[in-house]
């Protein structure tokens, strides 16, 4: 196998909390990369190398703090976003209709691995889409906030 000509490091890029992780993730990426790659037969092949790294990384993000599920979403998750993906994915329709398939095929205990992968993928974005700040109801709040408010100052007025 080739090896490819790494990029250069321009850690001075990357905010210093995200370089001390990556970093400190590294240097036990490598310890269990190490140790897994011991158990390796004489005549192990490139799927036996993929499989060990895989197992390496696993070991080093459950290391970092992760549970099972969490990691196993976020396999999932970089799983769906296809090879080469530089955007990340957006939600909709026809994601969120895939992901009731695949928990419909759940629930009839049908899914094949690489579907139990996908769903926990989908399911990671899904629970960012609803976490992140643009599907806070705003507009609700700064009603609710504008009656307070008034109520409120009404109220003084009254006491007055």
């Amino acid at each position: 196998m080739p090896v490819k000509k790494q990029p250069d490091s321009n850690a001075s890029e990357l905010h210093e909390g995200a370089n001390d992780w990556f970093r400190q993730f590294l240097k036990h990426l490598e310890l269990f990369t190490v140790e897994t790659g011991r158990r390796l037969r004489s005549n192990s092949d490139s799927a036996d190398y993929q499989l060990a790294a895989m197992r390496a990384v696993k070991r080093t993000l459950l290391d970092a703090g992760m549970d099972n599920e969490g990691l196993q979403n976020l396999f999932g998750r970089v799983a769906i976003e296809g090879v080469g993906a530089s955007q990340s994915i957006q939600w909709n329709p026809e994601l969120n209709k895939r992901r009731f398939e695949l928990i419909d095929g759940d629930i009839q205990r049908i899914l094949t691995p690489a579907e139990q992968i996908e769903l926990a993928g989908l399911t990671q974005l899904m629970r960012e889409h609803v976490d992140s700040e643009k599907n806070l109801p705003f507009e609700g709040a700064r009603k609710l906030h504008r009656l307070l408010t008034d109520k409120d100052s009404e109220s003084a007025d009254s006491k007055q």
